[in-house]
This record gives structure tokens, sequence and C-alpha cells, in this order.
């Protein structure tokens, strides 16, 4: 099967069924791109840290930059459109919608019940790429410094990784 169509048929699936967005999708992204050999679990950490030190949302970053290394630029416009499409025409339906029900119990209870489940997947992708990213004292020192950042300051994603890449050009 042409490489495109297979960027295109595995994007889709992963912009049509992977909720909650971001970091949520990315035991999604990590699964269908190991399954399908196009890349290791180390590289994919790898795309991650440069998802995150370029703009615009991750699934999308790493989308673009997996067409790329698989279809040059073609592939990278491929696999881009395939993640976005779903959400944007879903989003538009569940825009025309959700306005006129959100208020209703039942759509509350719907959003509670997924919030948790956001978390889990989140989790889930941080362990997964945790296990192929903090293998020594260092880079166990950056993921934690990195963690009380964080969560003591609104420091910005791109500062964050910058500093973190100039710390693994010094220790590691």
């Amino acid at each position: 099967m042409n490489i495109l169509v297979q960027l295109f048929t595995a994007f889709f699936t992963i912009g049509l069924f992977s909720f909650g967005g971001g970091y949520a999708v990315l035991s999604f992204l990590q699964q269908e791109v190991e399954r399908r050999g196009w890349m290791t679990t180390e590289r994919f950490a790898d795309f991650i840290a440069i998802s995150q030190s370029t703009p615009g949302p991750i699934a999308i970053n790493i989308a673009t930059f997996t067409g790329y290394q698989l279809g040059g630029v073609p592939g990278a416009l491929v696999a881009t459109l395939a993640v976005s499409l779903p959400g944007m025409v879903l989003i538009s339906v569940f825009a025309l919608c959700l306005f006129h029900f959100y208020e209703r119990p039942a759509v509350q209870a719907v959003f509670r019940g997924m919030r948790p489940a956001v978390v889990g997947l989140v989790a889930v992708a941080a362990w997964q790429i945790g296990k192929v990213s903090v293998v020594n004292l260092p880079t166990a020192c950056i993921a934690v410094a990195s963690c009380l950042l964080l969560a003591r300051w609104p420091i910005h994603p791109a500062w964050l990784v910058a500093g973190s890449a100039i710390a693994g050009m010094l220790f590691l």
C-alpha cells in the first residue's frame, strides 16, 4: 500500500478516535507508529521533545514529523491533514450542539466521566515515555526539576525544553 495512503489512514484514525487532545493522544500515537514499525519508542520520545519546542499542537507536530520522515513534504501534508480533519469536522458539529445542550445534567455527567479518563491517558503516555527517557540519575534530575518548576511557576514549555537541552549537553 502506498505510504501516503498508509499515513492518511493511520493519522485519520488517530484524529478520529483520540479524545482529550494534546498529551492524552500520546499513548495512542505511540502505539500506532510503533505497531506500524515507523519508529521506536526512543525515536518517538525524541519527536515529542521536538514537538514541544515548536509551535502548534503536539499531535499535529508529531504527525507532521512522522509524515515527513516517511514521505517527505507530501507525507507531512497528508499526515497533518489526516490527523486534523476529524477534529475540525467533529468540533464544528459539537459546537453547534453543545451550546444548546451544555447545561443539561446528562451532558455535564459525560464531561465529568471523561476527565478522569484523560488523566489516565496522560499518565500512561508519561509512564511509557518516561521508561525510555529517564534512564539514569542526570535524566531523573532533569525530569524531577522539570516537574517541580512547572508545578511552581507558569514556565513556557519552550523554555523548559531549551533548559533541558542545555542540561543534556552539560551532563549527558
